[in-house]
């Protein structure tokens, strides 16, 4: 598949994992690498994901949780930019085992926003999901593929 193409599949899978309401669930701000999120509702800001046992069914694994430098608020693009640099890097090949462009598990994140931003949120969640966005059970770590 072309980058133009896998890109797309991303920008739509985290449009999915963007989409879980603000509900009852974990602080986005409580997260850890490891963790296997449901997604279950529609609104645009996040707030908290339903956090479950990884051997449930789940739509996405969180891989990494990399923290952006203070400053003042980049922009959604460069925000946007980095996300993709830190998710599709190294720590996507050290928790799955092979490099992005060479796997068949696709990604997406939660970044800050403006709001967010100015309350201090420097974290992108980066996010492991399947291209069609269904539901699989068990740890996609040191999956090879």
């Amino acid at each position: 598949m072309n980058s133009s193409a896998r890109r797309v599949v991303v920008a739509l899978a985290a449009g999915a994992l963007l989409s879980v309401a603000a509900c009852s669930g974990t602080s986005v701000l409580d997260l850890e690498v490891g963790q296997c999120l449901t997604d279950t509702a529609s609104d645009d800001q996040v707030s908290s994901v339903p956090v479950v046992e990884c051997s449930e069914p789940h739509t996405g694994e969180i891989f990494a949780l990399p923290q952006l430098p203070d400053g003042d608020f980049p922009g959604e693009q460069a925000i946007s930019d980095q996300a993709d640099q830190l998710c599709a890097g190294q720590a996507f090949q050290d928790y799955v085992g092979l490099p992005y462009q060479d796997s068949d598990i696709y990604y997406s994140t939660l970044v800050p926003s403006t709001d967010t931003w100015d309350d201090g949120d420097r974290e992108i969640v980066c996010i492991l999901a399947a291209q069609d966005g269904s539901s699989s059970t068990g740890s996609l770590r040191g999956a090879n593929r």
